[in-house]
């Protein structure tokens, strides 16, 4: 039994509507290389953390053939939101829809062997020179989203607490947000993140940030091939 992260699939149907070459050739067949990488690497037994951004559709429905490509995969899956999920709907619609082959972090904490993961999808950093009013509601709103699956995964049996975000828990300067203080606060000490792209922005990634480990999963990044985490019998690792 392993844990794997992964995420930012911008999938968009077979043939794809909105084909991912345009930011790179080495998104050309981007769904297969996934498809793939999956089938070689993970077994029914492990488990994936799936850190957002897997269809580009903008409901549930036009989502489900993506959705249930990734579901009829081997694995246990588990999803937070991220901000291109526009498909996104009820917990209790999604896992209808999607035939129950997925598991949706939404204020809530999943037991995965001896690790509580909890999640939200986050927003831009506070810091950030783009973040506005609004973004203050939208990021004071994810905060207690996470605030609240922390608090439920510290009520689990569990010798540690992974956290899941889809935006990063630090800002341009590589600073930790407010967000990263709330995980350190509730004993987190790894959070796996997606939503970054892109070579120039791949540069100076850092693998921990005031005592919590970073794992950035998106599959560009990873070159289209899911993240080991640990492995579940030993969560030292």
């Amino acid at each position: 039994m392993k844990l794997y992260a992964f995420s930012d699939f911008h999938l968009s149907g077979d043939p794809p509507t909105k084909p991912m070459d345009i930011f790179g050739d080495h998104w050309k067949n981007h769904r297969q290389k996934i498809v793939n990488s999956w089938l070689e690497t993970i077994k029914p037994e492990d488990t994936v953390i799936l850190a957002g951004d897997l269809s580009w559709a903008m409901n549930l429905k036009t989502a489900i053939s993506d959705l249930l490509m990734i579901g009829n995969l081997p694995g246990r899956k588990i999803i937070v939101r991220g901000n291109h999920d526009y498909w996104w709907d009820t917990v209790t619609k999604m896992t209808k829809m999607t035939q129950g082959k997925f598991e949706f972090i939404h204020n809530c904490a999943i037991k995965v062997g001896q690790i509580a993961l909890t999640g939200t999808r986050g927003w831009i950093a506070e810091t950030s020179r783009k973040f506005t009013k609004d973004d203050e509601k939208i990021l004071a709103r994810e905060e207690g989203r996470m605030e609240r699956g922390l608090i439920s995964a510290q009520k689990l049996p569990c010798e540690r607490i992974i956290a899941c975000l889809h935006y990063p828990p630090y800002d341009e300067a590589r600073n930790p947000t407010h967000m990263h203080d709330i995980m350190k606060k509730y004993g987190a000490t790894d959070c796996i993140y997606g939503h970054i792209h892109g070579n120039p922005h791949f540069y100076n990634i850092p693998s921990e940030v005031d005592g919590i480990r970073l794992h950035l999963t998106s599959a560009d990044y990873l070159n289209f091939k899911p993240l080991f985490i640990c492995d579940l019998e030993d969560t030292d690792a």
